[in-house]
């Protein structure tokens, strides 16, 4: 039975969300990390397809293409995410569906059949690590989910890149948080591909810990879902694009 693992990566251009804020309009799209494996005791492959231009639609609709073409190929017969009926899928229904007004290209049909048969792996760790919930938590970090389910998930450092010491020096902290991605990483490497500069030592190390981070996100989510029940899970944790959609 063969298993995908998606997690998006957004932007905020624009304008910053407000506070607690998941509408759509404040995000755009700027990665996909994608992970498949035909069994779950099988090494996942691997893909993060990135925006390959500015933010305009286009170039979303580029990103949803190579999405797509790289799950065709592959016998899909689960997805999995890490708080996906929250923020992943009700962000890409979104899109899909301005996407489709535009241009009729069928987004919206292909991306609620993807999550036809969709677990989020995120509530089942909540309710099996409900005491590590703080008051205002209705669930885990997922670093914390992998630490309590004794997952090896491997944490993405800035010291480990190379960076001229002024570029990153808005970001507080020493490992890349989903936050960084989109306050800061994430418009700034779609601004680099927009300026044509993809060929720079900086560009390429940005390039290098955005795909490690996105990777680390999808790569381990199997072993969660296993560790936390597998196939058990399935029913009780499925959120399909419908119910995304009316909780959206």
């Amino acid at each position: 039975m063969g298993t995908l693992v998606l997690d998006i990566e957004t932007a905020s251009p624009f304008e910053e969300p407000p506070e607690n804020s998941n509408d759509t309009e404040y995000y755009e799209l700027v990665a996909v990390g994608l992970a498949y494996a035909d069994g779950l005791e099988t090494t996942p492959e691997t893909a993060v397809p990135f925006r390959r231009g500015d933010w305009e639609a286009t170039h979303t609709t580029d990103l949803y293409q190579r999405m797509f073409e790289w799950c065709d190929e592959r016998d899909v017969d689960r997805l999995l995410t890490y708080n996906g009926a929250w923020f992943d899928g009700k962000h890409l229904l979104n899109w899909a569906r301005e996407i489709d007004a535009a241009t009729g290209h069928g987004f919206f049909d292909r991306t609620e059949a993807l999550f036809e048969n969709h677990v989020d792996v995120a509530l089942a760790a909540a309710d099996e690590y409900a005491d590590e919930l703080w008051d205002d938590q209705q669930i885990l970090p997922d670093w914390k989910a992998y630490d309590l389910g004794g997952v090896d998930n491997d944490s993405v450092w800035y010291d480990d890149y190379e960076f001229p010491d002024p570029y990153l020096s808005e970001i507080d902290g020493s490992g890349v948080q989903g936050k960084h991605v989109g306050q800061v990483l994430g418009e700034r490497y779609v601004d680099n591909v927009a300026a044509g500069i993809e060929g720079t030592s900086v560009h390429r190390e940005l390039t290098r810990l955005l795909e490690d981070y996105c990777l680390s996100d999808v790569a381990d989510l199997i072993e969660l879902y296993t560790t936390l029940g597998g196939p058990s899970l399935d029913e009780t944790y499925r959120r399909t694009a419908t119910e995304i959609d009316d909780d959206a």
